[in-house]
């Protein structure tokens, strides 16, 4: 299905405001490109949350097992023109979590109320945060203390995101590197899923993105 996009002008919790760029499209979640094998090998290499999280692997179900009918996705983009001069002239790491400050947040909190109104399943942009301001029982050695707060990302479960955002939205997913100072992305996004057995409408998913910026007071430009 055709992609959607939506402009907003997103003010953080510490009054600064950002534009940024949000688009959604719809798969049947057959078509929706998978391989737990690498994604958990990824996983296991790249990410010290790597069985220390409730949401990650290897605790995280296969998308072959959770997923419905048809797949959401939504996507969260921002400039890098429009990253603070202190975090572009910062360290790797400085870089890497400003995104993570307030675009995870909000992609989550977009995909937990658009799957409750299209009675989805929702999949996140990063590992889960279900046990906080508490620390995760899993990370202890402890079985889940919250599992109807706990999520899991899109990559944890076998999707392949890259091949989702170049096929779905046509772009190609760019990162941070952290051997590399001077290279600068030209963006950096975040991407969730809402999986489904009922018949996602465009119009219908556009309309509760909206209502949801329209309660949080978010502008659309």
């Amino acid at each position: 299905m055709r992609e959607i996009t939506i402009n907003i002008e997103y003010t953080t919790s510490s009054k600064n405001t950002y534009p940024l760029e949000m688009g959604f499209s719809i798969l049947k979640s057959q078509d929706v490109p998978i391989n737990n094998k690498i994604t958990a090998e990824a996983c296991k290499k790249g990410c010290n949350l790597y069985g220390k999280n409730g949401g990650c692997p290897p605790f995280s179900p296969k998308f072959q097992n959770i997923c419905r009918k048809n797949t959401l996705f939504i996507y969260v983009k921002i400039s890098t023109k429009f990253y603070p001069k202190k975090v572009l002239n910062g360290p790797y790491y400085t870089r890497w979590v400003f995104v993570e400050t307030f675009m995870t947040s909000l992609t989550n909190k977009i995909g937990k109320h658009v799957s409750g109104k299209l009675d989805g399943y929702f999949l996140s942009s990063g590992n889960c945060h279900g046990c906080r301001p508490k620390r995760c029982a899993v990370k202890e050695g402890n079985p889940c203390r919250n599992r109807d707060a706990r999520t899991y990302s899109l990559e944890s479960t076998g999707i392949l995101v890259t091949e989702v955002i170049k096929k779905v939205f046509n772009f190609e997913l760019q990162w941070w590197a952290k051997d590399e100072q001077k290279f600068i992305p030209d963006y950096m996004v975040k991407c969730i899923g809402i999986t489904s057995d009922m018949k996602l409408d465009k119009l219908e998913v556009k309309k509760e993105i909206l209502n949801y910026f329209n309660l949080n007071k978010i502008t659309i430009v």
